[in-house]
């Protein structure tokens, strides 16, 4: 079976590396992609959401990812991210709490364009954190 090697990285730490999978789907800004082996080169911007893979043997594993880039050249898929969390490392009452707090700031009508669109932003990290630990595996 023709596999890709997927590598992911965040500004703290090499998060993923070498990990051989059979596909990837990730939020790209352009909508969900997926990519198998034999994909196109590109290169694109990532937007916050949940990053899904299929390893050898047919499991999926999943996280939720806050923006970055991806490299999509020959095998090889390379993701930079600002945030990366395996659904199973997610601390689901601290999203929920963050998510609260959010969406309460989003309700003070003294936001400036810069600090609305800050929790708008907090909002949806938090949302996108709850939906990877929610979301059932195929």
């Amino acid at each position: 079976m023709i596999m890709l090697t997927l590598n992911i990285f965040s500004p703290e730490k090499k998060v993923l590396e070498g990990r051989r999978v059979s596909e990837v789907t990730l939020p790209g800004t352009e909508g969900q992609i997926q990519i198998l082996p034999g994909h196109a080169a590109m290169v694109g911007a990532l937007e916050t959401g949940i990053l899904s893979y299929r390893l050898e043997g047919d499991a999926i594993a999943r996280g939720a990812i806050s923006t970055g880039f991806f490299e999509v050249a020959g095998d090889q898929v390379s993701l930079t991210v600002e945030t990366f969390e395996m659904s199973g490392e997610v601390d689901v009452e601290r999203a929920r709490r963050a998510q609260a707090s959010a969406e309460k700031m989003l309700q003070d009508a003294s936001l400036d364009e810069h600090q609305f669109k800050k929790y708008e932003l907090k909002l949806q990290r938090a949302m996108i954190r709850q939906q990877a630990v929610a979301t059932k595996l195929d």
